[in-house]
């Protein structure tokens, strides 16, 4: 997009500003919104483009399952403002996928090529990514995640009103705190959500401008009808009447990361008992290949697809979609699922014996609408007894979760297909604890009542 002279004029400044920040290695946000505003204002940034329609940015900045979750915000946009121009800019992992979202105009990948810690490269990051986002003359900034540094952006935007969170309310650790960005933010919005699930914490922002509740906040992946088609037919003549089941063997944190070792035989028992034709497909990013191929080499060969390392997230997204199960790792694949109707069963590193605090993932990132069973480790490793991390294991490596046994895991299928039978949903977890009465263990079977939590944003 070929730079016009207001934009040059803003933007010069915006470098002025990270060159002394560079220099002086401090950056002042009272300054930037000192030096910028009298040219927002100037060229004419604070009001309507008369003759043009409503321009509005929406920013996301986090995982690709948070942005299945935020789906019902970017569709809740679009029916409040079915005339206007909607640009979304969204981190890159989930670019693919947002590609293909029908309820916006446009959408800019933030490839964030820096050190997300590191405050003055992020600047600089923005700074620039701001250029591609000034001649758009936005009237209206959603930042949908809760930190800082996105408020930064939306403010380098131009935008005129920018929507967020109160900081009070939820601002979470990051490169610029909440006290630094508090100014950019002109219309603060309390995260006081009706549910806990992470789905509700978008919401608020477009409620406080139409005054209405959602009703429909069922999360949505978005993927091409003719990838849809292609998976289905592929699928279809390698085994048309088995039940596949989608398995997201990959996770971008450690301690989610379940063994192949440990899948490969609690697939290997699934196939013993089974009367059905069960196939697995096998779904991950290129750094899961590895375990993607000795998985498949554990099984027979006419019962697995391995597609590891094969397709994008909107790809894999159509690939699961297809199935009628889902067995996997907490990632981003797994929101796919659930928003793709699918039962989950998935192996959780929150231990049993560890309270779980106001923001426990388990809580707030549950697979949402479906009926899920949370496989859990019955005590947490020494190193994580102390621990308050809202996963509940405190390692960034497979630790806590080396503890969830095959045979547990395949209770869990068990329980799992239980509640499909009862047509029944909701969110249960299964771990192992001691028998009060005889020597040995049982089976604790938990539904966990999300509702009775507290949602907020912040430990």
């Amino acid at each position: 997009m070929m730079e016009v002279p207001e934009t040059g004029e803003i933007g010069q400044k915006m470098r002025a500003l990270y060159a002394r920040a560079s220099e002086t290695k401090f950056i002042s946000t009272s300054e930037i919104a000192a030096e910028l505003e009298p040219l927002f204002e100037k060229h004419g940034y604070r009001e309507h483009v008369a003759g043009e329609p409503q321009r509005i940015l929406l920013l996301h900045d986090d995982g690709v399952g948070d942005f299945i979750n935020c789906s019902p915000a970017i569709r809740e946009v679009r029916r409040a403002y079915p005339d206007a121009y909607i640009t979304l800019v969204v981190f890159q992992p989930g670019y693919a996928m947002a590609a293909t979202c029908p309820y916006v105009d446009q959408v800019i990948a933030d490839e964030r090529k820096c050190d997300w810690n590191d405050p003055l490269a992020l600047f600089g990051w923005y700074a620039r990514l701001a250029q591609k986002l000034l001649p758009m003359h936005f009237d209206l900034s959603f930042h949908f995640t809760v930190y800082g540094s996105l408020v930064l952006l939306s403010y380098l935007s131009g935008a005129a009103r920018r929507i967020g969170y109160a900081p009070e309310h939820g601002m979470l650790p990051g490169p610029f705190p909440l006290e630094a960005v508090r100014g950019f933010v002109t219309d603060p919005v309390p995260t006081i959500p009706r549910g806990t699930h992470s789905v509700y914490r978008y919401l608020p922002l477009i409620e406080s401008l139409t005054g209405k509740e959602t009703e429909d906040c069922r999360p949505e992946i978005w993927t091409l009808a003719q990838e849809t088609e292609q998976w289905r037919a592929r699928l279809g003549k390698a085994a048309p009447d088995a039940l596949w089941i989608a398995v997201a063997i990959g996770s971008t944190d450690g301690r989610r990361h379940y063994p192949a070792a440990s899948y490969a035989e609690l697939f290997r028992r699934i196939l013993e008992e089974e009367a059905r034709d069960v196939r697995f497909l096998l779904l991950g990013g290129p750094g899961d290949q590895a375990d993607g191929e000795a998985l498949a080499g554990a099984l027979p060969e006419h019962r697995v697809w391995n597609a590891v390392g094969q397709t994008n997230y909107r790809g894999s997204a159509a690939a699961l979609s297809c199935c009628r199960l889902y067995i996997g790792n907490d990632t981003g694949l797994m929101h796919a699922a659930a928003a793709a109707r699918l039962p989950v069963l998935t192996p959780c590193c929150y231990p049993a014996d560890r309270p779980m605090v106001t923001n426990a993932v388990p809580i707030v990132h549950y697979p949402y609408g479906v009926p899920a069973v949370l496989v859990r480790p019955a005590h947490a490793l020494p190193e994580c007894q102390d621990s308050d991390d809202i996963w509940g294991c405190a390692m960034k490596r497979p630790h806590c979760i080396t503890q969830v046994t095959p045979d547990l895991m395949l209770r869990g299928y068990h329980l799992l297909n239980e509640w499909i039978r009862q047509g029944r949903s909701g969110l249960f977890c299964i771990y192992e604890m001691e028998n009060p009465t005889h020597d040995g263990t049982v089976t604790a079977v938990e539904h966990l009542d999300v509702d009775s939590f507290e949602n907020i944003a912040e430990k």
